[in-house]
Parts: structure tokens; C-alpha cells; sequence
């Protein structure tokens, strides 16, 4: 939900500097995302500084994310999951600067929502699974949602549409897989990849490849203004920046917690943000959010379209199945909570002393998927002698 709130503010920063000038926007995006990789080099590097903490000197950013040390380069591994994450998302970066010169905060914000129906069809695709009601239904409201929301005078906008539907969301689907996978990544026993070097250096494949695509896309023209904009933008791109790179702080370490679908479904608290950001912007200065429509039915429109998509978020999230496993181990095994935790759909693994040997928190959304997409794995692992599962009823936080 920070990783929401963050967003919005980050949105709000670049309509206002694009609001406020006549800069084209993708050149607007070429001087943001360098501005904004500096910020990020700078924020790495001072939350590197060690601090005595709890006894222990420890960096500033380990109160951001607890795996964070230093700023260093990445195993093998996880680099390239890095590379493949910031590769998709200059895709998907280059489809929202060309977005936001063309439409208003109310309607970039469910935009981007759209990744969650690409994410649960590819859950679905991935575990060979049919989809229950509520995922039907979850992804139809979502669709339509969005697809209300970005409604205007003249109709549906063809064209926004088809730069939403197809690069933009299925780059950021890829980047949320990618960047799940990195940060899920064990550099050690109890060790994962943290959060801020994954910004870190997927921002940099990010603005190498959003500004191959800038410079093959944009006349040469229209960046002649760069230089005199430069300077009077700089303070809404320091803005853009630290709102950005708190939101994808947040937003990794959630995905290292949880499943790509519900983690998306909670960060879209930012769709609610849409319309007032819009509508108080406006008051506050005129026209900085994007031009606003005075038909009353087109607004309600959209009021309803981000309605049915916040019904379909909540929806996905509420209809989870939600059960605690219980698993005894042969006699003379390893360690394996690594290989359990692993599983999808586990969201915790503890080891325990007494008559079992783990317990596992587990979610998904129906019990057959509990059983087939779970279950089945756990007990394939060789050295689990005993599984036992128990159905939460209810349950008080």
C-alpha cells in the first residue's frame, strides 16, 4: 500500500512539470530517469553509511530492507534477472511518457492496474490450472474498470488503449516477474538480494535501453529545449525521483513476501488516489494535472470504472484460501526450508522443535488449487515423511 501512495505522488510530480511547459514528453522522461538514476546512486549510497543499531553496526537502509548492506554488484544470477527487468521496463517506461502527454492523472493510474489480469492469466498458464469464479470475475471487473476509466468525450481513445493493453502491461508483468525472482534470490543461508540494489542497477538497464527507444522515437527537433527546461524542472524530477524509488522499494520487498497478483492488488490504492489528485491539482493549479472534462456523465464513468476496478483488487485479495501445514521430515535430513519457502504460495516457513519438524503458512485461491499447486509439490520433495494440512476458519489479526 506505501508502494501505492508512493506512486501517486510520483505521477503527481511529473504531470505538474509536463503541465507546466511545453516539453515534449518522452525528452520530459530522457532528463527524468537520468536525474533520477543519480538521486538513487546518491539515496544507495548514503543508506550504506553504517550506524550503531540494536548493538550492531548496521546501514541506514537496513530499516528499508532488512537484506540491504551496501551498495555492491549482484551475483550472476540475479544480475540478469536485473538485466531482463529493466529491459521491459524502458518498454514500459517509454509507453508512459508517451501516455501522460495525452491523458490526466485519473486515468494513469488504473491504467497500470491492467498488469494484475496479464499476472493471474500467466499464474494460470504457468501452473497449467483452470481459473475459479472469482478469478473470472476479478479479471472481468478489472478490465472493465480500466477500461471505463480511460473514456473521453470523442469515445475510447484507440490508441491509449493499445499502448496500455499491449507494451506497457505485459512489460511490467515481466518486470514483476523478473524482479520476484531477484528478489527471492539467496546470496546465503537467510540472505536474499535486497530491494535497493535491485532499483539500483534495473535502473540503469532501464534508462540505457528507454533511451535507445527515445532517440530512435522523437524528431530531432524537439530536443533542442532540453537544455533551457532543464534547470526549472529539476526540482519536480528530484521530486519523481524519491517518490519513485521509495514506491519500488516497497513494492520488491512485498514481492519477495507474496504472490505478484496480490501484491499489485494491494499497491493499487494508487487508483483510488487518481481522480481526487486530479480533481484537487486542478483547484490548487489549474490545468497541471491534465485537462478535465466538464461532462458530468463522462466523470461518472470513470468514478464507476475505478469502482469495479478497486472491487476486482479487493475480490482477489478476499477470496483466498488461507491454511496452516504442518510437515515431519526422514530421520538424518538437511535443512530444506529454503526448497519449501520456494513454493509458490507459501508465504511463510518456519523450522520448529517438538513433534513436527516445519510449518508452513500457505494461501491460494480455492482449496483445489491448495491441493494441486501446493501440496503436490511439498510432497514431491524426497526428504518429507509427513504432511498435514489445516483449513484457517476464521481468523483475528
Amino acid at each position: 500500500m506505501g508502494s501505492g501512495i508512493f506512486r501517486t505522488f510520483s505521477v503527481a510530480f511529473d504531470f505538474l512539470a509536463l503541465n507546466t511547459t511545453t516539453l515534449n514528453p518522452v525528452v520530459f522522461g530522457f532528463m527524468s530517469q537520468w536525474v533520477s538514476f543519480i538521486v538513487v546512486v546518491g539515496l544507495v549510497l548514503f543508506l550504506s553509511i553504517p550506524k550503531k543499531m540494536d548493538g550492531r553496526n548496521l546501514p541506514l537502509g537496513f530499516r528499508l530492507d532488512p537484506d540491504f548492506g551496501r551498495i555492491r554488484f549482484l551475483p550472476k544470477k540475479p544480475m540478469m534477472y536485473l538485466i531482463a527487468a529493466g529491459f521491459f521496463a524502458g518498454i514500459s517506461t517509454t509507453t508512459y511518457y508517451f501516455m501522460i502527454g495525452s491523458t490526466n492523472a485519473s486515468s494513469v493510474l488504473p491504467y497500470g492496474q491492467l498488469v494484475i489480469v496479464y499476472l493471474l492469466i500467466a499464474d494460470l498458464f504457468a501452473e497449467k490450472d483452470t481459473p475459479t469464479i472469482i478469478e473470472i470475475q476479478c479479471i472481468t471487473s478489472i478490465l472493465l474498470g480500466v477500461l471505463l476509466v480511460g473514456v473521453t468525450p470523442g469515445g475510447f481513445d484507440l490508441g491509449t488503449l493499445a499502448l496500455v493493453l499491449i507494451p506497457m502491461n505485459i512489460s511490467s508483468a515481466f518486470v514483476t516477474f523478473y524482479q520476484r525472482k531477484a528478489k527471492r534470490y539467496e546470496l546465503r543461508s537467510g540472505l536474499k538480494v535486497d530491494s535497493l540494489n535491485i532499483r539500483l542497477w534495473s535502473l540503469l538497464v532501464l534508462n540505457l535501453t528507454f533511451s535507445i527507444l527515445a532517440l530512435v522515437l522523437v524528431p530531432p527537433q524537439n530536443w533542442n529545449s532540453m537544455t533551457i527546461t532543464f534547470l526549472p524542472l529539476l526540482g519536480f524530477m528530484i521530486g519523481s525521483a524519491v517518490a519513485t524509488f521509495l514506491s519500488l522499494v516497497f513494492y520488491v520487498r512485498a514481492l519477495g513476501r507474496g504472490s505478484m497478483s496480490v501484491v499489485n492488488s494491494l499497491s493499487s490504492i494508487s487508483v483510488v488516489l487518481g481522480i481526487p489528485l486530479t480533481l484537487i491539482g486542478n483547484l490548487i493549479i489549474p490545468g497541471a494535472f491534465g485537462e478535465i472534462s466538464a461532462d458530468t456523465f463522462l466523470w461518472m464513468l470513470r468514478v464507476f470504472g475505478v469502482i469495479l476496478v478497486v472491487i476486482g483488487v479487493i475480490a482477489l485479495q478476499a477470496a483466498d484460501v488461507r491454511s496452516i501445514v504442518t510437515i515431519k521430515v526422514k530421520r538424518q535430513t538437511g535443512d530444506i526450508l529454503p526448497a519449501l519457502f520456494d513454493i509458490k504460495g507459501v508465504e511463510s516457513a518456519s523450522a520448529v522443535a517438538g513433534l513436527h519438524d516445519y510449518i508452513l503458512s500457505i494461501k491460494s485461491r480455492s482449496l483445489g488449487k491448495t491441493r494441486s499447486n501446493i501440496l503436490r509439490k511439498i510432497q514431491t520433495i524426497p526428504e518429507v515423511s509427513e504432511v498435514e494440512t489445516m483449513v484457517i476458519l476464521r481468523e483475528f489479526r
